[in-house]
């Protein structure tokens, strides 16, 4: 076994942790292997993983089945690339057959990239260019909703609805503006679109950009009615609509992309982590056959592309992972699980009073619980450092006022149970005293 103390000194004295100051030296968690929802870290604890990685690790870690198909493409071809004399590779052509099944009708014309951030920034200029391209080059503002995220590149940064992506690093970039997001009142909510389309000039608004379900926004799923207002106001003032499903896509709702939840057919959609269950860095942005049929018009080259988009690897991880989808029948057992995991999460509400039972949300494998609203503030930090301590990892939102969960698609009843009982632990021993005022 590594030496611990070794490695997490080297950590300590090396890396820059991102989201993190970077006079914050603290060490964390290093970890050697995993399997499952577990990860073991170096000094041989055990830790119950809630959030899939960064909702990428769809399948659960430790899949060896994904890893040697990955590791014969690697053997076969090291690299291969996308951009420069149109070259290509099996493994990406067999990938974009494979998905030109899945994603909605229409959405058939695919650019390969390396990441999410990178993924939104391609649609940005994707819905730039498209206007460019038929003579309308003011018509380039892209709207997007507050409590977002869309990556830190800078364009996604400045997509991003929270301030805290902007701070430190100069003025965020022009031609991005911000709604609300839905609550409750959906038609309020899309008229916000609206409203912001008019403030801004339909004439020069190229683009609306946003996730299917918002989770910086506590996992709110939007009601019913609400895409179909802004399908419709987008197509009235021939807006763009982008769909964001870098953390939706690929099973996260319980449906293959979350837009089906709602048969809303977006002009772009960006997809990436689930896309290979983690075991590689990919992302696609799709485009629908109209929109390229637009881009044409004009004979200037798209002059974008990243040096690993579409990698071998990348392209073999996909296809395994899209296997395994359709052999263990992913989606429906995404489907049962979360509904136990919902009645989980009931049981704790009933139990730990600091827990607003009637907040209890979720679909398919995103799912969300609040703290009553009359909860010390201080509570919710105190809450979450112990999650940490009982080795579990929950996501915050709200200002730790709302816990998230984005367990691996593959969760069983056993895994719930586990991870609710250390949850169960942490609720135990952060539980507010008897007028203490929490």
């Amino acid at each position: 076994m590594p030496d611990a103390a070794d490695l997490a000194a080297a950590d300590s004295r090396h890396v820059i942790h991102g989201f993190s100051p970077f006079g914050d030296r603290t060490p964390g968690p290093i970890f050697q292997s995993g399997r499952g929802i577990t990860l073991t870290d170096v000094e041989g604890k055990d830790w119950l993983d809630a959030c899939a990685g960064q909702a990428n690790v769809a399948l659960g870690y430790g899949r060896t089945d994904i890893a040697d198909v990955v590791a014969d493409a690697l053997k076969r071809l090291t690299f291969g690339t996308h951009f420069y004399q149109r070259r290509s590779h099996v493994g990406a052509s067999r990938l974009a057959e494979r998905l030109a099944e899945l994603t909605p009708p229409g959405l058939d014309q695919f650019v390969y990239m390396l990441g999410g951030s990178d993924a939104v920034e391609t649609a940005i200029k994707i819905a730039r260019f498209s206007n460019a391209a038929v003579g309308r080059p003011e018509k380039m503002h892209i709207i997007g909703r507050w409590n977002s995220y869309h990556g830190v590149t800078y364009a996604g940064s400045s997509l991003t609805g929270d301030p805290a992506m902007w701070r430190n690093i100069g003025p965020k970039l022009e031609g991005f503006s911000h709604i609300d997001q839905p609550e409750t009142d959906s038609v309020g909510a899309a008229r916000l679109l609206e409203d912001e389309i008019l403030r801004i000039g339909a004439d020069k608004v190229a683009a609306f950009m946003a996730e299917p379900i918002s989770t910086p926004n506590g996992i709110v799923v939007p009601p019913d009615d609400y895409w179909a207002q802004i399908r419709e106001i987008c197509d009235r003032y021939d807006i763009l609509l982008i769909s964001d499903e870098v953390l939706t896509g690929f099973g996260r709702s319980g449906k293959m992309f979350a837009v089906e939840n709602w048969n809303l057919r977006p002009d772009i959609l960006t997809m990436s982590k689930a896309i290979t269950a983690g075991f590689f860095p990919l992302a696609v942005v799709a485009i629908s056959g109209e929109l390229r049929e637009k881009l044409s018009t004009s004979n200037d080259p798209f002059v974008h592309g990243v040096t690993a988009g579409g990698h071998p690897g990348a392209c073999a991880a996909a296809l395994a992972t899209l296997d395994i989808y359709e052999r263990e029948s992913v989606l429906a057992n995404c489907l049962v699980a979360g509904k136990y995991l919902s009645t989980k999460l009931d049981a704790l509400a009933d139990t730990y009073p600091v827990l607003d039972k009637s907040s209890v949300r979720g679909i398919g494998m995103m799912h969300a619980v609040d703290l009553v609203a009359d909860i010390d503030p201080a509570y919710g930090a105190a809450l979450h450092a112990e999650f940490l301590n009982q080795r579990v990892f929950v996501r915050t939102y709200r200002g730790n006022q709302t816990i998230g969960l984005l367990p691996s698609l593959t969760l069983t009843t056993e895994d719930i149970d586990a991870v609710t009982g250390r949850m169960a632990a942490a609720l135990e021993a952060t539980r507010p005293s008897a007028g203490s005022g929490n």
